[in-house]
């Protein structure tokens, strides 16, 4: 007889005071390639930093790498980067089944349901969800909750995969193309970028930064970041007004290799949301698929 949900095992919580050196993280990283036999579990831990403040300064560096003009407030996907440590913390901990170095981003949705301003004190939770069945690999679940005095006000999950092992877990859910869409821009995108949102956002995964170290795990040129790659869309979609609550999924399809192109596609399915791609520079092959809507103030 299997065990009751009821009964199900609670996650460990473990309240961060203070950051680790990021050296000191991506050190753990490196030593997690060489894990062995580990079952692909993973840890039942919550990491929680409780006082977390907006920090204008950090807020504005990432808007300028992404795109984003001060008209549009608080980026939409700007808490992830201050959730990212944490997500570090939990894919460098002993438990973790996997080396962290080398793991590719495969899908985020984010959800902001009250308007966040800077210098606002946020708590952040971040916790392993589910395992993902995947064609070349095997995908997991973050989960980051965001709290303000008490009250929810934004979330993601966030979906990486680990190439070359094993699969198991539910089905995964993804968006559909729409044939629709219309080219928006094109973007030009140089080779010194992933190291530009690596600074911004604390993100130093060696398959962004250089040649050298993304063959390493396997790619022929460095990568864009997945999450410049969809905060770079909303910067160009979004209205330039502040988010009162936004919604947001993006499947990463494949790699935008740097230096390199994208060219944005969009369609409105109504005066408030979007469909986009973010396709190569003919317009035939997707990077990025995704669904945008949102209430402005």
């Amino acid at each position: 007889m299997s065990a009751s949900p009821l009964f199900a095992p609670r996650a460990r919580t473990v309240i961060v005071e203070t950051l680790p050196p990021p050296a000191k993280l991506y050190g753990r990283a490196l030593r997690g390639l060489f894990k062995r036999g580990l079952a692909p579990e993973l840890p039942l831990l919550r990491l929680v930093r409780p006082s977390v403040v907006l920090d204008p300064q950090q807020i504005g560096q990432y808007a300028r790498v992404c795109g984003f003009i001060p008209e549009q407030g608080v980026p939409l996907t700007f808490p992830h980067v201050m959730a990212f440590p944490l997500h570090l913390m939990l894919l460098t901990d002993p438990a973790f089944p996997w080396s962290a170095a080398g793991l590719v981003h495969v899908s985020n949705t984010v959800h902001l349901r009250r308007a966040l301003q800077s210098r606002q004190t946020l708590r952040i939770e971040v916790e392993s969800g589910a395992l993902i069945a995947h064609d070349t690999g095997q995908a997991f679940t973050l989960h980051t909750r965001i709290y303000r005095g008490g009250e929810a006000v934004w979330d993601a999950d966030s979906v990486y995969l680990k190439r070359g092992v094993a699969s198991r877990g539910i089905a995964s859910t993804i968006l559909d193309p729409v044939d629709t869409l219309v080219r928006e821009a094109r973007w030009q995108l140089p080779s010194q970028l992933g190291r530009d949102y690596a600074q911004a956002s604390g993100d130093f995964n060696p398959i962004h930064l250089h040649t050298l170290s993304a063959k390493a795990f396997g790619f022929p040129r460095a990568i864009a970041h997945g999450m410049w790659t969809l905060g770079r869309t909303l910067a160009a979609l979004q209205p330039s007004k502040q988010l009162v609550a936004g919604h947001v999924h993006g499947d990463f399809k494949a790699p935008i290799f740097l230096p390199g192109d994208a060219t944005l596609w969009s369609g409105a399915s109504s005066a408030r949301v979007r469909d986009f791609e973010i396709r190569d520079s003919a317009g035939e092959k997707p990077h990025l698929r995704g669904r945008f809507d949102w209430e402005i103030a």
